[in-house]
């Protein structure tokens, strides 16, 4: 069984209303929102990774402000053992070129968001994260 370190991101946008961004995986892929996650590569650092995989997904490499919510989650799948990192990043653009990994996005109230979300960690996250921003 391998140890697999992923990160998960969830770009926000401030402003009154606070908007969160999800991606839409492919039909072949689940079809399911998600906010950016991604593999943590062989001696890449957790905030590299986060870097990369934003821009990767996204087109995003200006990065405002980034937030570690500090709820890492563990789940095995195939046979492997992950753990997933979560992480807040404000972003001063809303302009999202996506990858082929996503077929759509959506920048959406955290109510909004929370409804579309598939997995518990990944609602988990978004509701630290927006607790922590409105504070």
């Amino acid at each position: 069984m391998a140890e697999v370190m992923k990160i998960q991101a969830i770009l926000y946008s401030p402003g009154n209303d606070v908007e969160y961004l999800l991606l839409k995986r492919p039909e072949a892929r689940g079809g399911y929102w998600t906010p950016i996650t991604g593999h943590v590569e062989k001696n890449e650092k957790l905030l590299d990774a986060l870097a990369r995989e934003i821009a990767e997904e996204t087109g995003i490499t200006e990065l405002t402000y980034v937030i570690d919510l500090r709820v890492p989650f563990r789940f095995e799948k195939g046979g492997d053992s992950f753990e997933e990192h979560a992480f807040g990043v404000q972003v001063d653009t809303k302009d999202v070129r996506l990858s082929g990994e996503h077929t759509e996005f959506a920048w959406l109230t955290y109510r909004e968001a929370s409804s579309r979300l598939r997995w518990e960690e990944h609602r988990s996250s978004l509701q630290v994260l927006n607790d922590m921003i409105n504070q």
